[in-house]
């Protein structure tokens, strides 16, 4: 539901907004009047078109990235559905206290890194036991490392790890996994608007290999070990 909201005259010199396509400013303002209270609403771009763009011959999703890559819009996921956040809102606002509470679920804060969990020593020689005289223990394995991401519709992107290319290399034989990731990576790039949800990106890139398998594309299929063909074809 649309809701009435301000717009501030030093709104139109701001260094954030006079960098963005004139339509890409009426949908940003358009977008203040979609949001609730918190600045939070469900993601429906092909609504935000009707109403705020309705004369206007452009790509709303092209328009929404342009907000997303500066930063001003951010789209995330609860439970399968997306929704939006404009994380300036509540600082440029002035909400009328009758306006009912938020509904929407707020955005999670995921940490960039994972602190690794610290292993009590045991015995009463504690850090220092016969087998550990330095008291130093072990070091913790390090964090293995993305080999590849895949930019998702919110901004963010689904990290690629060793392991799950080789399974993947493993189901799917005739296809050459690391190059098809990469091509997946630049339509992507290519495609913002058709990019995929961190819920529905796996779905994607079984799809994608799937085809290519079917295809027959790729590397040759490894021969088994110990597998010898009797003749000549």
């Amino acid at each position: 539901m649309a809701r009435i909201r301000t717009i501030k005259p030093e709104f139109f010199t701001s260094e954030d907004i006079v960098s963005r396509s004139p339509l890409a400013r009426i949908l940003y303002i358009g977008l203040w009047c979609e949001a609730d209270r918190e600045g939070r609403m469900e993601w429906k771009p092909k609504t935000f078109k009707l109403r705020y763009l309705p004369g206007d011959n452009c790509d709303v999703e092209l328009l929404s990235q342009e907000l997303i890559d500066a930063k001003m819009l951010i789209l995330y996921e609860v439970d399968g559905v997306l929704y939006a956040e404009v994380p300036s809102f509540t600082k440029h606002q002035v909400i009328n206290n009758r306006e009912s509470e938020s509904t929407i679920p707020p955005r999670v804060r995921h940490a960039s890194t994972t602190r690794q969990p610290r292993v009590k020593a045991e015995g009463k020689e504690g850090r220092k036991g016969k087998e550990d005289p330095d008291g130093v223990g072990d070091p913790p394995d390090p964090a293995p490392h993305p080999v590849i991401g895949i930019p998702l519709v919110d901004g963010s992107e689904f990290e690629v790890f060793a392991s799950q290319v080789t399974d993947w290399s493993v189901a799917y034989p005739a296809v050459d996994v690391d190059q098809q990731l990469r091509e997946m990576r630049q339509w992507c790039i290519a495609n913002p608007s058709k990019r995929k949800t961190r819920r529905g990106v796996s779905a994607f890139v079984i799809a994608w290999l799937g085809k290519e398998q079917d295809k027959g594309s790729g590397r040759t299929p490894p021969t088994q070990p110990g597998l010898q063909l009797d003749g000549a074809l």
